[in-house]
């Protein structure tokens, strides 16, 4: 199933998102409202190993980890549900009951087909645009892993990764986590 946009004809705000019917596979992105099919037995395995490894970290620092569905509230045309985000200790003042308000610190998204182009150019522009510090794109479908690290209020490429590596993360140093680790259950 595709990704798609719903009632197009009209830019979303945040206040009508909130008023909507709870859906954990929708989004609003630049005020478009943005619906996925849930996401496959592959990416929720990737999902899981990741947060697995960051999870542990953030207990050790006192930073949190959050998975989706969690809204981050960046304004109010935007309200995306990243697969995974960090929040470091310093920052967990963002943290309310409606979920995040404002950017996280690192963001991680694993794409798929239905998603690979809000993925990798609308997210990535948008979460740039409100200044995540690191971003991730996971590839299950080429066993890749992308790191872009905030520099000059742009994304540069830190580390591309392809079947094997260490993940090195600009945010998380010491960071125990391989590529294959990932993709082992692929």
């Amino acid at each position: 199933m595709d990704t798609i946009a719903t009632d197009t004809s009209k830019t979303w705000t945040a206040e009508e998102y909130l008023q909507l019917e709870e859906n954990p596979n929708q989004q609003l992105i630049n005020g478009n409202l943005i619906m996925s099919p849930s996401p496959t037995l592959q990416h929720q395995k990737i999902l899981r190993t990741i947060h697995r490894y960051l999870d542990q970290y953030a207990i050790k620092k006192g930073d949190e980890t959050f998975f989706a569905p969690l809204d981050v509230h960046l304004d109010q045309k935007n309200v995306p549900q990243p697969d995974l985000v960090y929040v470091l200790k310093r920052n967990l003042n963002k943290l309310s009951k409606r979920g995040i308000e404002g950017a996280p610190d690192l963001i991680i998204e694993i794409i798929s087909p239905s998603n690979s182009y809000i993925d990798r150019y609308e997210k990535k522009n948008l979460y740039q645009q409100f200044k995540v510090k690191e971003y991730w794109i996971v590839d299950p479908g080429n066993c890749t892993l992308e790191i872009y690290k905030l520099e000059n209020e742009e994304y540069n490429l830190a580390q591309y990764l392809a079947e094997k590596g260490t993940v090195k993360s600009p945010l998380l140093p010491g960071l125990s986590l391989t590529v294959d680790t990932i993709f082992e259950d692929k």
